[in-house]
């Protein structure tokens, strides 16, 4: 497992791809019962990562279309572009 602090310095396209190779682990059946346990913790901290930037991500869309007056930025009429 990696290090917490690495983890929070991981992009979200790394944490999926990680996870999408954990899953693939885990689905060939091959691992012992250990491993398969690890590979199930890295794959739910991975989850958490994942999540956690996808609510960066909406927080600072949300902040910038507050600050714009708008909801929704591709609505044309609110905007008035």
């Amino acid at each position: 497992m990696m290090p917490e602090s690495k983890d929070n310095e991981m992009t979200y396209e790394a944490a999926m791809a990680e996870l999408r190779q954990t899953v693939n682990k885990l689905s060939e059946g091959k691992a012992t019962l250990d491993e398969s346990l690890k590979l199930y913790e890295r794959g739910i901290e991975l989850v958490s990562i994942c999540e956690n930037k996808l609510n960066e991500v909406t927080a600072r869309i949300e902040a910038v279309n507050k600050a714009n007056g708008t909801t929704d930025p591709l609505n044309i009429s609110e905007t008035g572009v």
